[in-house]
């Protein structure tokens, strides 16, 4: 397979999330008080966080990733990465001669983490509208604490298989593609830091996405 590939461009349309835990990229769930969209992604992003430390209480504070109701209003936002998914129509079309570029979907989105006293604590996603960009998705700690563990460089982008809640951090050096999974998964025999080809990890998911009967994960 060739690994030909870019990396860049960030958020897609998703509602405003207020939900415990959620998973920043597959969320359905929406809630008034949407801010304005914003010019850029920075701003949304600033301004997502002042509705996101507004979300939090002290009955949702554990499961938003805070320690603490308190936390919330010393949250600040780490260094984003852009988000890429992996779709199941396009693993079960691929074929042996397939770029593994043409799998990358860029869903016009950007994955923040949410830090307190220089600790990740949880996340928060801007996706861009039509109008502007603005925050839609807020929670999910473990995620967040497993993507910037193992984030190496800046470039490196965030890669979601959605159908199997698997994510991957991508990265490209000296023209090789790499996926390194987030977390363990006995699915595909993948370990938490372990970088792989991006054809190794690829044709795990191929397989399962041939056999996938569409039931959750």
């Amino acid at each position: 397979m060739r690994t030909g590939i870019w990396i860049l461009a960030l958020a897609a349309a998703f509602p405003l999330v207020g939900c415990t835990n959620l998973s920043p990229f597959n969320s359905s769930n929406s809630a008034a008080g949407q801010p304005a969209a914003s010019t850029t992604q920075t701003t949304a992003a600033q301004d997502g966080l002042i509705v996101f430390r507004g979300l939090v209480n002290a009955k949702n504070y554990a499961g938003l990733g805070f320690n603490s109701p308190e936390d919330a209003g010393r949250a600040s936002l780490g260094e984003p990465m852009s988000v890429f998914f992996i779709r199941l129509d396009k693993l079960r079309s691929m074929t042996e001669e397939t770029n593994l570029e043409n799998l990358l979907v860029d869903v016009r989105r950007a994955f923040y983490p949410v830090e307190v006293d220089k600790r990740v604590a949880t996340s928060l996603v801007v996706t861009q509208h039509p109008d502007g960009w603005r925050a839609t998705d807020f929670g999910n700690g473990a995620i967040a604490r497993a993507v910037t563990r193992y984030r190496v460089n800046q470039s490196d982008f965030l890669v979601h298989a959605a159908a199997f809640k698997v994510y991957f951090i991508g990265r490209k050096e000296e023209g090789t593609l790499t996926f390194t999974p987030v977390m363990d998964d006995q699915r595909f025999g993948f370990r938490a830091g372990e970088t792989l080809s991006a054809e190794r990890a690829v044709v795990a998911l191929r397989q399962a996405a041939q056999e996938y009967n569409g039931l959750p994960q």
